[in-house]
């Protein structure tokens, strides 16, 4: 019965972490956080096609679940992506599904 809960916890993680991102402002707001660097409500707002109160919307919602970080500044809010919470997804859905990771192959060219 023990394997059983521990095989249901996992389930219940994965799913917590896949809803966080289950919207593609989300993830498309991730992206930006990590191609661009850390940065305001408005940079996002400037370079997506959401209004600002989506994205603050979404921020608040990755915020919540540990997807992002918020630094303030001055008069900012500075965002930035929090990559060890990808990687906890990653390890997540690789446990679930019996997934090993790919190691890496060495490449001679």
């Amino acid at each position: 019965m023990k394997n059983r809960n521990k095989f249901e916890a996992d389930i219940e993680f994965l799913s917590k972490l896949c809803k966080s991102i289950g919207h593609p402002a989300r993830i498309s707001i991730l992206l930006f956080l990590k191609e661009n660097g850390p940065s305001t409500c408005q940079d996002i707002v400037n370079k997506l096609p959401y209004s600002q109160s989506t994205v603050s919307g979404h921020l608040q919602k990755l915020k919540e679940d540990s997807y992002i970080h918020l630094k303030l500044h001055k008069t900012s809010s500075i965002y930035s992506i929090q990559l060890d919470t990808i990687k906890e997804l990653q390890k997540s859905v690789q446990d679930v599904f019996g997934l090993k990771p790919e190691k890496k192959q060495l490449s001679l060219f």
